[in-house]
Parts: structure tokens; C-alpha cells; sequence
């Protein structure tokens, strides 16, 4: 039996429909810092019938998303002002899992495990981290509000990847929520 060396929680803000308004949700002070999500995705498309492209990177920083995720980006920067765009972010759930290291095997299990879904992210579509790691992904709206459900999270990122380095296998799943009696 393999060890799971490595669990992250990741925690989705999102879909922001604009670069805009993702720059909006960094000035209202109800929300949290943009400093805080390492994370980012997206997904874009010119015209309604046309395939999405998509994108998922990490800024490794703690010093906001943003400074990676703009108009100068080598990938975004080609998307920013299509019609239909949504942007997501994320954050680790435990501030002290917030370090560049664990940013990179995060993102190399998203990438690897979506590699078929992404338009771009060759390189890291190539490998899997050197440990099993565990990955669940909580989803919020853009108003930092729990999702009760599936809608208008990131479509083709599951709830869970556990990557399971022995037995060389991808482990996915999606939740289930079961109401809880008060």
C-alpha cells in the first residue's frame, strides 16, 4: 500500500466573467487578498460555437494573482477580451501549505490529470510528481459564498485527484453534498 505523502485542500473563487471583474473582487474589502491564491484558470472562446481553450497556472509568489494572471501574460494575454471568458482562482485552504514547492505539485497533478482538456501547459503534461499526492477542491462563488453544487465551478476539474504513485493510477471523484440535520 502506497502512503499519501501529500494532501491539499484548494479553494476556487470564481467564474469571474472578465479580467475587470476579477480586478474588482482585489478591491473589495469584504473579499480576501488577491496575495493569498496562488492558483489561477481559465477558459475562453471567441464565439459561441467555438471550442473552449483553457489554461491552468500557478504564481508562486505571495504577493497576488494578478501579478501573474494580466494582460502581459504569455497565454491569457491572447484571451483577455474574448466574449466569453471565465476566470477562476485558488487558494490553499491551510495558509502554511502556501509555499512555491507545494504550488508546483499542485499544479503539476491538475495539469497531468486535465492534460487532454488544457490548450496549452505542454511541458508539466509530461510528468507526475515524485510522491503520491491527494488534491480536493472546495468551490466558492465570487462573493466568497460556499457552491451548493456543481454549477459554474470549473467544468472539467474534478472534486478530487488522488495520485497514486505505486500503483501508477489517477483516483478522481466528484462530491456528493448530503444536507445535514441542525
Amino acid at each position: 500500500m502506497d502512503t499519501i505523502n501529500r494532501t491539499f485542500t484548494i479553494q476556487w473563487v470564481g467564474p469571474f466573467p472578465s479580467y475587470q471583474k476579477l480586478k474588482e473582487y482585489k478591491k473589495d474589502d469584504s473579499t480576501l487578498s488577491l496575495d493569498c491564491f496562488n492558483f489561477y484558470c481559465f477558459e475562453a472562446k471567441y464565439r459561441e460555437n467555438a471550442n473552449w481553450k483553457r489554461y491552468i497556472g500557478i504564481h508562486k509568489q505571495n504577493d497576488g494573482v494578478d501579478k501573474r494572471l494580466n494582460s502581459s501574460h504569455e497565454h491569457f494575454g491572447k484571451y483577455i477580451n474574448y466574449k466569453h471568458l471565465n476566470i477562476w482562482i485558488g487558494a490553499f485552504g491551510n495558509e502554511a501549505d502556501q509555499t512555491p514547492d507545494n504550488a508546483e505539485i499542485v499544479e503539476t497533478v491538475f495539469i497531468r490529470s486535465l492534460k487532454d482538456k488544457l490548450a496549452e501547459n505542454k511541458r508539466k503534461k509530461k510528468y507526475w510528481p515524485k510522491e503520491s499526492i491527494c488534491v480536493i477542491n472546495l468551490w466558492y462563488d465570487v462573493n466568497d459564498q460556499v457552491r451548493r453544487n456543481r454549477r459554474n465551478t470549473i467544468p472539467f476539474m474534478d472534486d478530487v485527484l488522488v495520485y497514486d504513485k505505486e500503483g501508477y493510477r489517477l483516483l478522481v471523484g466528484k462530491f456528493t453534498t448530503i444536507p445535514l440535520e441542525q
